[in-house]
């Protein structure tokens, strides 16, 4: 029941990187079986295994799905997810007007992120404007100071998007928490392009 037991560990923490060919021979040992996952009618990258009625998702996918933020120390895994509200606006911040579905051509917009119940350091924050293809059409990067903050507000500098192609373009709010970490999507809201008729 020990080695079950170590086995079982060995698996959980496989997943905290994904499903890897470590993970597919423990299954195939103890009998379980692979499971799709999907979150919000998306599926979710890698799935999960099922063991023993038990079902053991991958932390990263799932953090990046649920948009939380993770830390993995070498006995327990930290999963932080903050009150994030994003509102896009034009104009200047004493007159803002709300920002949202467009026309297609180019517009001129803000990003204001209100962040609060955050239980973690934050080292910088990027936001990001993609493309219905999924490419990058621009980026901001902010550093903010090392120090724990429960709450904070955050404007962006404004983003001049040239609105191409229909479809949906999203905004996307990410966290870093220390230099060394990878930023973590948080938050994301969405801008839909349609042509005049």
């Amino acid at each position: 029941m020990k080695i079950r037991n170590i086995a079982l560990g060995i698996l959980a923490l496989s997943l905290v990187g994904g499903a890897t060919a470590g993970a597919d021979d423990i299954v195939q040992t103890w009998k379980g079986k692979k499971v799709g996952v999907q979150v919000n009618g998306s599926v979710l990258d890698g799935g999960g295994i099922q063991i023993d009625g038990k079902t053991y998702l991958p932390i990263r996918a799932m953090a990046d799905t649920l948009q939380a933020l993770i830390k993995a120390e070498s006995d327990v895994v930290h999963i932080y997810k903050p009150n994030v509200h994003l509102l896009l606006f034009t104009g200047k911040k004493d007159a803002m007007t709300p920002f949202g579905n467009v026309f297609l051509g180019t517009y001129e917009f803000s990003v204001f992120a209100q962040v609060d119940n955050l239980k973690t350091k934050v080292h910088s924050l990027k936001t990001t404007v993609v493309d219905p293809s999924g490419q990058t059409v621009d980026t901001q990067v902010y550093k903010m100071s090392d120090e724990n903050r429960d709450a904070f507000w955050y404007t962006t500098s404004a983003f001049k998007i040239d609105f191409k192609s229909t479809g949906q373009y999203k905004v996307k709010f990410f966290i870093k928490q220390s230099e060394d970490n990878e930023f973590e999507l948080i938050s994301e809201k969405a801008i839909l392009a349609m042509k005049k008729e």
